[in-house]
């Protein structure tokens, strides 16, 4: 099995119960743009995804996540309305993230575009976020797991 680096092409449009958000990028620099950015982070951490053999959930999956896009030598940066709320993957090395997630590579962004981004986030529903994080879920696991075929 090769870990090596990973270019990826991408436009993707995701949509579910009224909520979009789109992967973009081409070689090792992907981005997420959703009008709701903490939506698709409150789903993406809920949700299990495939890391190595086992199943996470909660916060770690979102370290896990950082890890496997690093390892990989790609860097997601999540944008929403505010600016840039998070980064993940290459080149990213957090403490903060460390401590929420268990890995260096996730780096909240800005604590005002953070904050901004949880107080747009509170009205939206429960199904809508785990239906758009699922859709996410998927497309960001597919990248992972493609190379380790």
């Amino acid at each position: 099995m090769s870990t090596g680096r990973l270019a990826v092409q991408a436009d993707l449009t995701l949509q579910a119960d009224g909520l979009t958000a789109r992967l973009t990028g081409d070689g090792d620099r992907l981005t997420v743009t959703t009008a709701d950015p903490w939506a698709l982070w409150r789903s993406a951490a809920a949700l299990p995804w495939p890391v190595g053999p086992t199943v996470s959930r909660g916060p770690s999956v979102l370290g896990d996540l950082g890890s496997a896009l690093a390892e990989r030598g790609l860097h997601v940066d999540v944008t929403g309305p505010s600016g840039r709320v998070a980064e993940l993957g290459a080149g990213v090395s957090s403490p903060l993230g460390r401590l929420l997630t268990g890995s260096a590579a996730v780096r909240p962004g800005s604590p005002r575009t953070v904050a901004a981004t949880v107080t747009a986030g509170v009205t939206a529903s429960r199904g809508a976020r785990r239906a758009l994080g699922l859709g996410l879920a998927a497309v960001l696991a597919a990248v992972v797991l493609r190379r380790r075929r």
